[in-house]
């Protein structure tokens, strides 16, 4: 090809699909020359040298890339720099294992008469290789040890391009409130799912492994953090100012649904953005500014209009005049105004008036996952709707006062089967099915909480399609929006997943909420160390204390 004085011009390829140079570059690097291999094959290759040498070699003729190859060549890249940044962090890790904390030893090239503390020198020559400061060499060092002592599995699928930088740090970060077995057991837990879960899952999943694993922990974690709670306020520019609010998961998820509801109910008639109607509202409830719509003041509304069309005065009186009042005064002039208009006009003027009571809904406002053994007692955690695992005694206390609902689920799949119970617009209970089924939003890499319901299968227009759990999914806005993009398919499976291709063919298949976790049986308890015979009450004891039991 040639790209000189001109376009770029097409040439022959060969049997493999590369130009000929290209190709006798490549096969003197490959051991079977008459494999015939291209860049389909790239996702499937592991990582290692042959990988790299594809991808460099391939780069370089990115202009006879199609759209999918291309994408295929970035993938693979990818991979290829996650396996160099975890050997970076094993290399750091075996370096600093030589040199453990609280040894002396002479650097490395240095006279063996120059012992000094290893903690003199060794952060100092890690920040002299990577060019960062003593401070981040130490965190680097840490880092390192953390993954190549306790967490290996994850460093190894790490350096294998299974799972990228961010998530392998998502494991390690939230691994460190607990015991280095505790550690590996929660990674053994979560790593085999890793590489398809987006952050967001993989944090839920890390989270409820570790208050499943050590529920004592978690809430003792949680009281600790419950004390913490507080709110503060800072002064901005431009005349502006923030307020930071902490409290319980739901505490806060559940103030978020109130302001959120009431944002959204306002309707497009109201000119502020979505985030500037919640700021409002919020501001309004802590003053107690909130207008609040009631039907006395539509009443009052409505005779004031009434009252002025008649030319009387405004009284809730002048609603009920009728036409022999105008026959008795002649100067009253009469005027048809209709029920509707006036309504209407009330509904216009009173839009923004909200009535917090009507427009966040029914209670309650949250959903809470629990077991039934952990409402009788047991320290299974449970799972907050929007926010992941909570201790069983927030569950048990939300559940004494809120309203429960049966969920039934899969034992096998973990997947909810039933709510509790051929229109549009699904019912309430086939809405909240639809919504605990999924859990979160079903695109593809998405998880984002459920805005609409959507017919898989259209409703109407000789579709046939039906309004049942089986044809609706839960999408965000955004997600709902792409659905119906060109290019872009939606497969339902009858396994209940959702498969997403795109248009260059890439494919993510989807399922719904997984409530394993609140099914399993719990790990069982250590047992309590034995006494020993010097432990046993004597009789002298006995003797002095005769509430002590007899010893058995």
């Amino acid at each position: 090809m040639s790209d000189v004085d001109g376009p770029l011009l097409a040439v022959e390829l060969c049997a493999h699909g590369w130009p000929p140079s290209v190709c006798r570059e490549l096969c003197d690097q490959l051991d079977e020359h008459d494999e015939p291999w291209g860049l389909a094959a790239l996702p499937d290759t592991p990582v290692g040298p042959g990988l790299a040498l594809q991808v460099h070699t391939a780069a370089a003729t990115a202009g006879l890339c199609t759209d999918t190859d291309l994408l295929t060549l970035a993938e693979s890249a990818a991979r290829l720099r996650e396996c160099f940044s975890a050997v970076t962090m094993r290399m750091v890790g075996v370096f600093a294992a030589r040199h453990p904390p609280g040894s002396s030893a002479a650097p490395p090239d240095a006279e063996p008469r120059a012992i000094s503390p290893v903690s003199r020198w060794l952060p100092d020559q890690i920040g002299f290789v990577f060019s960062v400061s003593r401070e981040e060499a130490l965190s680097m060092i840490a880092r390192a040890r953390r993954f190549t002592d306790v967490l290996p599995a994850t460093l190894a699928a790490w350096e294998a391009g299974r799972i990228d930088e961010r998530r392998a740090d998502q494991i390690a970060n939230a691994t460190t409130v607990l015991s280095d077995d505790l550690a590996r057991e929660v990674e053994a837990a979560v790593l085999p799912g890793a590489a398809d879960a987006t952050r967001r899952q993989l944090y839920d999943r890390i989270r409820r492994a570790i208050a499943r694993g050590d529920p004592d922990g978690a809430q003792r974690r949680h009281a600790v953090a419950k004390a913490d709670r507080r709110m503060s306020i800072s002064r901005g520019e431009e005349g502006m100012g923030s307020l930071w609010i902490s409290g319980t998961a739901e505490q806060t998820e559940a103030s978020w649904r109130c302001v959120d509801r009431m944002a959204r109910s306002l309707g497009t008639q109201d000119t502020r953005t979505l985030d500037q109607r919640r700021v409002d509202i919020a501001h309004h409830l802590l003053q107690g500014t909130m207008s609040v719509t009631n039907l006395g003041a539509v009443e009052s509304a409505v005779a004031s209009v009434l009252a002025a069309a008649h030319g009387a005065p405004a009284t809730p009186e002048s609603t009920d005049r009728t036409d022999t009042d105008t026959d008795a005064n002649p100067a009253v002039t009469s005027v048809a105004v209709s029920s509707d208009v006036v309504a209407a006009a009330v509904r216009e003027v009173l839009a923004t008036k909200l009535d917090p009571n009507t427009v966040i809904g029914r209670k309650p406002l949250i959903q809470v996952v629990v077991g039934l053994d952990t409402l009788l007692g047991s320290e299974r955690p449970a799972e907050l709707a929007g926010h992941g695992p909570i201790p069983a005694v927030t569950a048990r206390a939300l559940a004494a006062g809120g309203s429960l609902a049966r969920i039934v689920t899969d034992p096998v799949t973990g997947q909810c089967l039933d709510y509790g119970r051929s229109t549009y617009a699904p019912p309430a209970n086939l809405d909240d099915h639809v919504r605990a089924r999924d859990g979160h939003c079903r695109g593809a890499l998405c998880t984002r909480d459920i805005r609409e319901l959507d017919h898989h299968i259209p409703f109407g227009g000789g579709h046939n399609g039906h309004t049942s759990a089986e044809n609706l999914h839960g999408f965000c806005t955004g997600t709902h929006k792409l659905k119906d993009a060109p290019g872009w398919h939606a497969i339902s499976l009858p396994d209940g997943g959702l498969t997403w291709i795109s248009p260059c063919g890439w494919s993510r298949t989807t399922y719904p909420k997984d409530y394993t976790p609140f099914t399993d049986p719990l790990p069982e308890p250590p047992a309590p160390p034995m006494d020993t015979p010097n432990e046993t009450p004597t009789d002298v004891d006995q003797a002095a204390d005769p509430n002590l039991p007899p010893p058995f």
